[in-house]
């Protein structure tokens, strides 16, 4: 039997073994389900508690002997993988604008790192091929330690483009409710009852942490470090400016609009140049040949005439 016939056939006897123990359980012994209600009238009859028999190998045999290797295994993993920094996580997951957990995005991530080598494993086995076989758990690794981080990082550039395009707005729907005598709060408190998006998220965070005692200014500069978009970040520090009353809101916040729309505007521009240069390029790449082949054509003709 080749490798990778005798390591599909491990695979398979221990996805069945798994399989079956947690489809049918084997029952505990008698005694061990009865021991602890009967540890007090035992060490009442002079019986040492610790002196049940215990299983040759049982969970707690288990954890002691293998406990340190699995724990050095999933350190090691973990800092591979990226997994091993909470805050630093939590901190992208935040960016990303994902509302799963720290443990959520571990368990995916463990999932895509460990289960696309297999499949891919598996299917490089379907050929008959050794070297499929290796080719195939080799890509599935590093496309499954990738698909998580990739995924956060699109969602991170997506949301700071929509922070980019939103920001002038709410500048300048904030800007009437600063010079109708509002607080920074209640402005933004009114803002965040009737708007959407990330930048109506960053503020609701910031109106959270003001709320639990943080002071205005240190929630503005706290959204601030951790905003992925720069425009964004001079957004929130000139909050902050204001909420310490070192600037005057309203007008600081028509400069920033402008500047921010003007920035927007160029954005736009170049991207849509890019766009308009990527739809040469099929034109030019289909119809380059065919045009060169109209002008190829008569030149036999002319040279050599007609016969």
């Amino acid at each position: 039997m080749n490798a990778p016939a005798t390591l599909a056939a491990i695979c398979a006897a221990a996805a069945v073994g798994t399989a079956s123990y947690q489809l049918i359980r084997p029952p505990r012994p008698i005694a061990r389900q009865v021991a602890p209600y009967t540890a007090v009238a035992r060490s009442h009859l002079g019986v040492e508690v610790e002196s049940i028999p215990e299983p040759l190998v049982s969970g707690e045999v288990i954890r002691r002997v293998l406990g340190p290797l699995g724990t050095i295994v999933l350190s090691g993993g973990s800092r591979i993988l990226g997994l091993a920094d909470r805050q630093a996580l939590d901190l992208k997951l935040r960016q990303a604008g994902q509302p799963m957990t720290v443990e959520h995005y571990r368990r995916r991530h463990l999932q895509y790192a460990i289960g696309a080598p297999i499949v891919c494993g598996v299917l490089g086995w379907a050929m008959g091929s050794t070297v499929m076989v290796v080719l195939f758990m080799a890509a599935g690794a590093f496309a499954g330690a990738r698909r998580m981080p990739d995924r956060l990082r699109g969602l991170t550039r997506r949301r700071a483009a929509r922070m980019r395009s939103d920001l002038p707005t709410i500048a300048w729907m904030l800007t009437p409710r600063i010079r109708n005598r509002m607080t920074v709060v209640v402005a933004l408190a009114d803002l965040v009852g009737q708007g959407s998006g990330p930048v109506i998220d960053d503020l609701a965070r910031a109106l959270s942490l003001i709320g639990t005692g943080l002071p205005e200014s240190g929630a503005f500069d706290q959204i601030a470090k951790e905003s992925p978009e720069p425009a964004a970040s001079r957004f929130y520090a000139v909050l902050s400016a204001a909420a310490s009353g070192g600037i005057d809101l309203a007008p600081a916040l028509l400069e920033l609009a402008r500047e921010l729309r003007t920035q927007r505007r160029e954005e736009v521009e170049r991207a849509s140049a890019k766009r308009q240069m990527a739809m040469i390029v099929p034109d030019l790449a289909f119809m380059a040949p065919v045009l060169l082949m109209f002008l190829i054509a008569p030149i036999p003709r002319l040279l050599f005439g007609s016969h």
